[in-house]
């Protein structure tokens, strides 16, 4: 019996078919490995305290009104943590919606009104118009590293909320022998109904089982802008942020610099939270298309090899190749099942938002077409704006217009 409904006589045909059979076959080997990888994540720690609290500065660059930037704001000043905490939070333009949410903050603080606030904290907005090159957020960075006053440097995206032993993690991360750098995964929060839970199911069962799989396997290095910690020596002797201002990538290329100065960059042992407050199916597509290409430009094996994460799409490609062969009918079923158990999984190990167990199929095959569509040609949108991505990872202007004004 032909469980796949290959036709040995007739290899142009056959050939196709065995193909979506042996990466079906693949992409559940994938999944297996993910749930053993997710086994394999040091467990979060009860309570973790450093052996001693320096100084911490952390910067946040801000652009635009995003949801529930105020209380994302105040999770960074709500911590349990002994030493001075600085905050600065940055904006090109004074006008900037993200100025109002960071203004309101900045009142509390100064008058002590603050429940929960770290025992010595500052907090301040900077506004200041310069520009250093294409990436608008490392120019940001650029004008906030001035003011840095401690020895201890987080970075973490406007979109990010911690829990009140975030410092004391970092910081007992980052006293370990030769570490450079201390980054975390993130799981996504969902603010704005179906269409942000689709963009979170994107990270949560896509980019969060790939990350720790990466790393369990040695084929991943990741460094990503939801936390960065170093010290400030650290962040002198790369050359700052001047090295990274035209990189789109500029967490991942923070970390390579970091790793070029013989020094490790680690995984924290807990994931934040990344607010999705997409409202709409292009929002989504526009955000999962930018990180598509941004990782295809960095590592275009690698991120061909991704390939085998798509177990439900290869395996439904194969059921119609084949004629809805009873071999495809069996791995397809497994395919959804191993998708909901790694989903479960995932739910169980980083406590948070569940979401609608029968959409992660779903949001498998709309990975899969973002993957797919990765490689075609196109620009890639970012803060209201089209850039073209080139091979190295630098960004510029996609129109000759927006070359010449300011980048926000």
């Amino acid at each position: 019996m032909n469980w796949f409904g290959i036709d040995s006589g007739n290899w142009l045909s056959a050939a196709p078919v065995a193909a979506l059979a042996v990466l079906a076959g693949a992409a559940l080997l994938y999944c297996l490995l993910a749930l053993v990888s997710l086994r394999r994540f040091p467990p979060s720690a009860v309570s973790v305290k450093p052996w001693k609290s320096p100084g911490v500065t952390i910067l946040k660059p801000l652009y635009g009104a995003e949801e529930g930037l105020y209380e994302h704001l105040l999770s960074f000043c709500r911590q349990d943590y002994a030493g001075p905490v600085q905050i600065l939070f940055g904006v090109h333009h004074a006008d900037d919606p993200a100025a109002a949410a960071a203004r309101r903050v900045v009142a509390l603080a100064r008058a002590g009104l603050l429940r929960g606030a770290a025992a010595r904290l500052s907090v301040e907005l900077v506004v200041d118009p310069a520009n250093h090159g294409s990436n608008g957020k490392v120019s940001n960075l650029i004008n906030l590293s001035r003011r840095i006053e401690h020895d201890l440097v987080v970075l973490a995206d406007s979109d990010i909320a911690v829990e009140p032993d975030y410092l004391d993690r970092l910081a007992a991360a980052l006293q370990r022998p030769g570490v450079g750098l201390v980054t975390c995964l993130y799981r996504g929060l969902p603010l704005a109904g179906f269409w942000s839970q689709i963009g979170a199911m994107g990270v949560d069962y896509g980019f969060l089982p790939n990350a720790l799989t990466g790393v369990t396997l040695k084929m991943a290095r990741p460094c990503v802008g939801a936390t960065i910690a170093l010290r400030r020596c650290t962040l002198e002797a790369i050359g700052g942020f001047e090295t990274i201002k035209d990189q789109l990538a500029d967490d991942y290329m923070l970390g390579e610099a970091v790793r070029a100065v013989g020094l490790k960059v680690v995984l924290a042992d807990f994931v934040v939270g990344h607010a999705h407050s997409e409202r709409s199916l292009s929002e989504v597509w526009r955000r999962d298309m930018r990180w598509a290409r941004t990782i295809r430009s960095l590592d275009p094996l690698g991120y061909l090899g991704s390939a085998v994460t798509f177990p439900v799409a290869w395996a439904l490609l194969g059921l119609v190749a084949s004629g809805v062969s009873a071999g495809f009918v069996c791995l397809a079923g497994a395919a959804v099942l191993s998708r909901m158990i790694l989903q479960q999984a995932i739910d169980r190990r980083f406590p948070g938002h569940d979401h609608a167990f029968w959409l992660g199929p779903l949001r498998d095959l709309f990975s899969f077409v973002i993957f797919s569509g990765s490689f075609l040609p196109g620009h890639i949108h970012w803060r209201g704006r089209d850039y073209q991505l080139g091979e190295d990872g630098v960004m510029a202007p996609a129109d000759v217009e927006g070359a010449e004004a300011e980048v926000a």
